[in-house]
């Protein structure tokens, strides 16, 4: 083989340099300008492995029969390591190896780094100052599937005919974030790693918290209050929930506003209707009831549909019911505490009416006149008294103008002497003083009656009530009574006439005409032929 020292040109036919090998400086130069060079070797088989093309710049491994068959490229670094490894067959990239990570850097052409992948830090970085980054994915009918716009901050997944899906896993493999583009659907969470959605203002502050574990969503904190606001197709704000002032408010102008609660059974059981502002509660087969608690948890306000009862107040809390005018007067109050309804106030005085199926007024108290009215036109007014036995004692008859006493006589208030003891049924006469006192005296002229309330018989009217201190009984002076007789004297039979006895407090028959003139009490309506006892009489002072 020949020798050659220090460098060797090769010329082609047109005497033109096209290979030189420089030994001084262990290099070797193929083609020129018109000329492109190209270098190529083969292996044992004949098979162009490798090809430098000078004039497109171009480096090809090529595979061929036996080591060929997968081309690799391989670079070692200054300790013979293999830190970058191209393998042609399975397309396969690899950069950096233990001790020395890899390094993937790409620049364009004002020489910024655009695209680097730092093994180090396991970060990929896409853009430099002035030429922003982005990443696009397609599919293998070249659609674009994944898009990662920098300039706009924009990330974009699936396209037409292909939708996306985003997903992350925990380090049990679990998916726990999931975003289903073909249903619109985001899912976070996993079977005991249960998902939260927390978003936080500029201030780091958490104002949005959905807590999974506990079924709770969250909206502002101390310092930002929340807001929930929901705007219709004309962009009206329909449903806005104002954390600040504890408000939330249903509908708009033109859209107004409904709030509905169905029951297990799906009717509706609550309505708040804003178009008629009717609030309904309860439907068929399900009646409504509205319920209030105090701090104390007692149910101070309760109206019960099925019974159509409202209740206010209850033990240690008493209701009261208020309402007041448009100058905010109390003009009604019902006062639980004390009993009390008052209707009417200074400037607005009060009135009830209460009117009958055919709207017509029957009822009214008119406190400016203080007047009340009982009965309108074709419905006559009555008033009924009953006493405690449930018995009908007096009755207003507005029908016949009648005024009804049940019982049996009328009966006035007298002052009695001091110090004497009074019973019903004794006959009463005038002392000197002008007081009563049980009379004693046979044919006694200042007799003025019977005290009222013995036997069958009492007042249907007591006159005379002047609220003095002073010790008063009703003595009958009209009417029927019963009073207390002695037949000791004289047998008594029905129609006698009775007078004042000898006997205290007791009365006789009248059998002596000259001196019963001006002593006469009444007239006997029952007899009594021995002894002492009661007998019913009418009251005839004669």
């Amino acid at each position: 083989m020949p020798t050659f020292n220090e460098i060797v040109e090769i010329r082609n036919t047109g005497d033109v340099v096209t290979i030189v090998l420089d030994a001084n400086a262990n290099s070797g130069n193929y083609g020129t300008a018109l000329n492109p060079g190209r270098l190529v070797v083969r292996d044992e088989a004949d098979n162009e492995v490798l090809q430098l093309e000078g004039g497109s710049a171009t480096l090809r491994l090529a595979g061929g029969a036996g080591a060929a068959a997968n081309p690799t490229l391989l670079v070692v670094d200054g300790s013979g390591r293999e830190v970058l490894r191209f393998l042609g067959n399975t397309a396969y990239l690899q950069v950096g190896t233990n001790g020395n990570g890899g390094t993937l850097s790409v620049r364009d052409a004002s020489d910024r780094e655009v695209f680097r992948y730092d093994s180090s830090t396991a970060q990929l970085r896409l853009g430099a100052l002035g030429s922003g980054g982005d990443l696009s994915i397609r599919d293998a009918s070249d659609r674009e599937t994944l898009n990662f716009n920098s300039g706009s901050a924009l990330l974009r997944i699936g396209t037409s005919d292909s939708a996306g899906d985003l997903y992350v896993r925990d380090a049990n493999n679990q998916t726990v974030f999931q975003f289903s583009g073909s249903s619109a659907a985001l899912y976070i969470g996993a079977t005991d790693n249960e998902g939260d959605l927390i978003i936080r203002d500029g201030a780091n502050r958490q104002v949005f918290h959905f807590d999974a574990g506990s079924a709770a969503l969250r909206i502002g904190t101390t310092g930002n209050e929340g807001d929930i606001s929901v705007r219709d197709a004309n962009n009206r704000e329909v449903l806005q929930f104002d954390a600040q002032y504890a408000v939330m408010r249903i509908g708009n102008t033109e859209n107004e506003g409904d709030l509905i609660v169905r029951d297990s059974a799906n009717r509706e059981v609550f309505h708040v209707d804003g178009g008629n502002a009717v609030l309904r509660i309860g439907t068929t087969g399900n009646e409504g009831d509205i319920s209030v608690r105090d701090a104390s948890n007692r149910e101070v306000l309760q109206f019960d549909a099925q019974y159509a009862v409202m209740r206010i107040g209850n033990t240690e809390n008493e209701g009261d019911l208020i309402v007041r005018d448009s100058a905010n007067r109390e003009v009604f109050h019902v006062d639980g505490g004390n009993a009390v309804l008052r209707i009417g106030t200074t400037g607005n005085e009060g009135d009830i009416s209460v009117r009958d199926a055919s709207n017509r007024e029957v009822f009214q108290f008119d406190a400016q006149y203080a007047v009340l009215r009982i009965g309108a036109a074709g419905n006559e007014g009555d008033i009924i008294v009953r006493d405690d036995d449930g018995d009908e004692v007096i009755h207003l008859n507005g029908g016949t103008g009648d005024i009804i006493l049940r019982n049996a006589d009328a009966a006035e208030n007298f002052e009695i002497a001091e110090s004497i003891t009074v019973n019903p049924g004794m006959p009463m006469v005038l002392n000197s003083a002008g007081k009563l006192e049980p009379s004693s005296t046979p044919y006694d002229r200042k007799v003025v009656g019977v005290v009222a309330g013995a036997g069958n018989y009492r007042p249907g009217i007591v006159l005379g009530h002047k609220g003095s201190t002073a010790a008063q009984v009703p003595i009958s002076v009209l009417g029927k009574v019963s009073c207390r007789a002695d037949a000791t004297f004289a047998p008594i039979e029905v129609g006698d006439l009775l007078t004042t006895s000898p006997k205290l407090g007791y009365a006789m028959k009248a059998s002596d005409p000259q001196k019963a003139f001006g002593a006469v009490i009444g007239k006997a309506l029952s007899p009594l032929r021995q002894g002492s006892g009661m007998v019913d009489m009418l009251i005839m002072l004669q």
